[in-house]
């Protein structure tokens, strides 16, 4: 019987082309995107050890008031290594905004979390030494000034270095720089306002917790190595939450779309279903028919997602390198492959069960003398557009797209779906656009043109899918077209039938996506940490372009099997089985 299902499951996939080949081309879009939210993070794991390594990282820094308590630290049992506490002070750089900078005085190269020079000078030197990425914030390069609010000291940018315990700037504050000790009691003479760093290295690395949990609760602000390098790779939780909303979107759409199409190849079989349970085939060996072929494509978009995700990784990630030696770099992961397909293959065979749940409840006797499967009642909707006086085209496609009331309601959840991810990217950009100009972001450039690309594939899915639908609805309609050209309608009419009736499901849709993308993005910035009195929404001009821009987007998709509909001669029409 394993056999027969699937013989039975893949026969005439030739002539299913484009239904194949738009689920695997979603299906590969969201398996791309979960494997891009665990690899994103994963690429950078190795860049940050190698720059702990270089810098003879501390397995625990603590950040303390006085010098006697940073030695006291240093010298508790489990410490193998350590160096002198160092003082550092807070200062204003004489920017315009307020960019603080928090400056380190060396009196000699240090041992444990020494900075690792990536250009000019290595600290301590004469001058300031900038950590990496409070430079590029700034716009600062080597040979440049440093100015600092309040005092009139002049610092010649000698060189830039890295260290692991520093996160990218501006996402994490202060910025880092070295001076030598003699020039940090010129910038700050009072003692009282220094902090000293205790960095040390422990003999067993991975009790770095329990020794940070040991310390006295006024120990101030302490770091285990786990927790640098979380905080050094903090620049793919961005990225990472992006991809899950849309991960979501996309899983929602391939549901929809995957149970329209196995829908209406369910339907277009319903005299071949009725001769399979005649021959003794159950109702659930008839859906499991159906759920090998998705399962199958489900298991080639996984594969090719999870290559694509893991190939593209390393460029979402590459604004951690300004912290880090060297490039994030692919790191796959065979259980990102599962945890990417598992997904996937639900989705895929609860859309294939949701549609066809109906097709298979029927008696064999009915569909074998059918032919055809029975028209489903018309719904409340239909009967109320029914009532409502539209031009006799609109009047006919609306009637026709309405009789597959389950139908439309995927397709409109889609263009919904597709219309609240571009809102939330209007968003975003509007938060952008709302920053003080000269102000560093903390967004890097990677992220909105992640969500641009994401949109864009949503876009081309939304189209792909329309054009699939209105090929259905013309296929499924070819006799009803003919009637139609007999009794006196022109090709144009018959055109504008199909394509008013997907464009008012876009516009209904359209008006749905608004409030849901407005929402989408307020949950999304209230669990990135953002600050209600800063969120920005998209002005209300750019708002009004979705209601717009959907009817039109889905016309011109819709515009061609519309034509294919009308040029269909009445006599081969109505002959049409």
């Amino acid at each position: 019987m394993t056999t027969t299902l699937l013989k039975l499951a893949f026969a005439g996939i030739r002539s299913r082309r484009l239904a194949s080949g738009l689920t695997v081309l979603i299906a590969s879009a969201a398996a791309a995107a979960i494997v891009l939210a665990l690899e994103v993070g994963a690429t950078g794991r190795d860049p940050w050890q190698r720059t702990f390594d270089a810098a003879h990282g501390a397995h625990v820094l603590a950040l303390v008031d006085s010098q006697a308590e940073a030695r006291r630290i240093a010298t508790l049992p489990g410490v193998a290594e350590r160096d002198e506490p160092l003082p550092s002070a807070l200062a204003t750089v004489a920017s315009g905004g307020d960019d603080l900078l928090r400056l380190t005085g060396l009196r000699a190269r240090t041992r444990v979390n020494a900075p690792v020079r990536t250009e000019g000078a290595a600290p301590p030197a004469d001058g300031v030494v900038i950590e990496r990425s409070f430079g590029e914030a700034l716009g600062l390069r080597v040979g440049d000034t440093l100015r600092l609010a309040g005092r009139p000291i002049a610092l010649p940018v000698v060189g830039t270095a890295i260290s692991p315990s520093q996160p990218r700037y501006p996402r994490s504050k202060p910025g880092l720089a070295w001076v030598t000790r003699a020039m940090l009691e010129r910038i700050e003479p009072d003692r009282r306002r220094w902090s000293w760093t205790a960095a040390i290295r422990l003999t067993d690395p991975a009790a770095a917790s329990a020794f940070a949990a040991s310390l006295p609760p006024g120990a101030g602000d302490v770091q285990t190595w786990q927790d640098q390098r979380a905080a050094a790779l903090l620049d793919a939780q961005p990225a990472q939450l992006i991809l899950t909303t849309y991960t979501i979107v996309l899983l929602i759409v391939v549901f929809a779309v995957v149970a329209i199409l196995v829908g209406a190849r369910a339907a277009a079989q319903h005299r071949e279903i009725g001769l399979l349970k005649a021959v003794g085939l159950t109702p659930r060996q008839i859906t499991a028919m159906f759920a090998i072929e998705s399962a199958a494509l489900g298991l080639i978009a996984t594969v090719i997602g999870f290559t694509v995700g893991a190939l593209l990784a390393p460029t979402l990630a590459a604004p951690s390198a300004e912290t880090l030696l060297g490039s994030p770099a692919p790191a796959p992961s065979a259980w990102h492959l599962l945890a990417a397909g598992g997904p996937i293959l639900l989705v895929l065979l609860a859309g294939v069960r949701s549609s066809t749940r109906r097709s298979t409840r029927f008696s064999a006797l009915h569909a074998i003398q059918s032919g055809a499967r029975p028209p489903t009642p018309r719904s409340r909707l239909a009967r109320a557009v029914a009532r409502v006086p539209l031009p006799l085209a609109l009047s006919l496609g609306v009637k026709d797209l309405l009789a597959e009331r389950r139908r439309a309601l995927r397709l409109g959840g889609a263009i919904a779906l597709t219309g609240a991810a571009i809102v939330f990217a209007l968003s975003m950009q509007a938060s952008l656009d709302a920053r003080p100009a000269g102000e560093p972001s903390d967004v890097t450039d990677e992220l909105p043109v992640l969500v641009y690309t994401l949109d864009v594939v949503l876009l081309a899915i939304t189209a792909t899918t329309l054009v699939a639908v209105a090929l259905l609805s013309v296929r499924e309609r070819i006799r009803d077209y003919g009637v139609l050209k007999t009794i006196g309608l022109t090709p144009r009419q018959i055109a504008s039938s199909l394509v008013g009736a997907h464009a008012a499901v876009a516009l209904l849709a359209a008006l749905v996506a608004i409030p849901a993308g407005l929402g989408l993005y307020r949950i999304v910035y209230a669990i990135a940490g953002g600050d209600n009195a800063d969120l920005v929404l998209a002005p209300w001009w750019s708002l009004a372009l979705v209601p717009i821009g959907a009817p039109l987007f889905v016309a011109a998709v819709t515009g061609l099997p519309a034509r294919l509909a009308s040029r269909i001669p009445a006599a081969d029409a109505v002959r049409y089985e």
